[in-house]
């Protein structure tokens, strides 16, 4: 999600240039985007080719100029052409009638004219704010829908080995209920795949299911992207936004890299989660919010608590119950099915010809020790489509380097070495650069930073000299 609202667009329709023009230069001041039209032709044409937040029109035009009969028409055309659209009529003070069945037949409101400024961009404002948050919400039931229907190519959840059974099991009780869920797992594992399957199997499946990569939030951004602002909030916030928790009320809120929460804002969110209230940065106005939550991280939560980076109150708060995702070389019985699927949607995505694998290209990959887990094995086989020159994918297009002493023993390592060997891996084969290597190992460029610092590495992903 932006950090930032998007600027609202608003369509003006009115047939004198004056009244357009009053209304121009005071939305236009406001950071309003401004489209004009002197017709209802002019209208319909404008909404044909660019979506905007809110209509504003008038009741009448050319072909008279009292009974609002034009304003009535245009109003129920523009309710048939998007039904999303919320329509403002204007009408002056002797037309109020013909503003109440404006009303009547699908119009938000109706402000009169001459108009009072505040009154008006208090409605516009209000309108608006509805509208982006009703189209967002309409965005992500449709992404969610589209990913039930299997329309989409990232990962779903596969595995019969004995490692993921346990998984599965506690995805198929836990699903329907209302409790939080923790998955935990090393990078690349599956854990917004997890989320996804723990949200369609819930009650809350037709509400939305929104992301938030809780460690890639700075501290100036945590508040609004979580609980969103209002005008004015601060120096940048030109309208006011909705924020996440908001677009997932009455659905699920999935807070990834949890670990890397700041300090300062972990107390914030546990009383959401306690009371069910929020405020908007720089509202005194209290917003109920019934949202599930889930959780992720690669992190030991117990021990970021000991070492005081991670409130202990709000572990207890997130960790109803916790899945463990197992990494892929503990699961190697799931490599095939896994690589298979992969493949056909990446054949799908570039409609390439490839008939599917060689056995000594199912052997590599069998073999490979996959630091980088689920998603290393996603983007090797999407490498290999884009390398074979074949109908069928070859050991060499895979692109696996041979493993020497190093990673023969990585079953045995810690967690600690292992992520710190993955993100050397990582930025070698991107040569150094950060956001490539962040995005293979599913981390926000600021997060990769952090690691980076504590494991001592250099952007080639060689250790970095310390100078004390």
């Amino acid at each position: 999600m932006n950090s930032s609202a998007a600027i609202p667009r608003v369509l003006l329709a009115d047939d004198q240039e004056d009244v357009l023009q009053a209304l121009r230069l005071l939305l236009k001041g406001e950071g309003f985007s401004i489209t004009t039209a002197q017709s209802p032709v002019e209208v319909l044409a404008a909404v044909k080719e660019r979506d905007f937040d809110v209509a504003l029109i008038d009741l009448n035009y050319s072909r008279d100029t009292t009974s609002g009969v034009e304003g009535l028409d245009l109003l129920a055309q523009l309710r048939k052409s998007d039904p999303s659209l919320p329509v403002l009529v204007m009408t002056a003070w002797g037309s109020v009638d013909g503003a109440v069945e404006a009303l009547q037949r699908g119009a938000r409101d109706y402000i009169t004219k001459p108009w009072d400024n505040e009154r008006l961009l208090l409605t516009l404002r209000t309108q608006i704010e509805l509208s982006q948050a009703l189209r967002q919400r309409a965005r992500l039931e449709q992404e969610n829908e589209r990913l039930r229907a299997g329309a989409s190519d990232a990962p779903i959840l596969i595995g019969n080995s004995a490692a993921m059974r346990p998984v599965l099991e506690v995805i198929e009780r836990v699903g329907p209920s209302d409790a939080s869920v923790l998955v935990t797992g090393e990078h690349g594992t599956g854990k917004e795949v997890v989320a996804r399957a723990l949200h369609a199997a819930s009650l809350r499946r037709e509400r939305p299911l929104v992301t938030v990569n809780a460690g890639g939030l700075s501290d100036g951004v945590f508040e609004s992207e979580l609980f969103g602002h209002v005008k004015g909030a601060f120096t940048d916030a030109k309208t006011a936004r909705v924020g996440s928790f908001e677009l997932a009320h009455e659905g699920t809120l999935f807070l990834d890299e949890l670990a890397n929460m700041p300090l300062a804002q972990q107390a914030k969110v546990l009383r959401v989660l306690q009371t069910g209230e929020l405020h908007r940065l720089g509202s005194s106005r209290t917003v109920m919010v019934d949202v599930r939550l889930i959780t992720a991280t690669n992190a030991d939560l117990a021990k970021e608590v000991t070492e005081g980076r991670f409130r202990e109150d709000l572990l207890y708060r997130v960790n109803t119950v916790e899945i463990a995702l197992p990494p892929l070389r503990d699961r190697r019985e799931d490599i095939e099915a896994l690589a298979a699927h992969f493949l056909n949607g990446v054949i799908r995505r570039y409609r390439r010809e490839v008939a599917g694998f060689r056995s000594a290209a199912i052997t590599a990959l069998r073999n490979h020790p996959w630091p980088g887990n689920v998603r290393e094995l996603q983007h090797v086989i999407e490498r290999a489509v884009l390398m074979s020159r074949g109908e069928w994918i070859e050991a060499e297009d895979l692109g696996l380097r041979e493993v020497g002493p190093e990673g023969s023993a990585e079953n045995e390592l810690p967690l600690e070495e292992l992520e710190r060997r993955a993100i050397k891996r990582a930025l070698q084969r991107t040569k150094g650069n950060v956001s490539l290597a962040a995005d293979h190992l599913g981390l926000s460029r600021s997060a990769l930073y952090r690691r980076l610092e504590r494991h001592a590495l250099a952007t080639d992903g060689s250790d970095a000299e310390r100078n004390e």
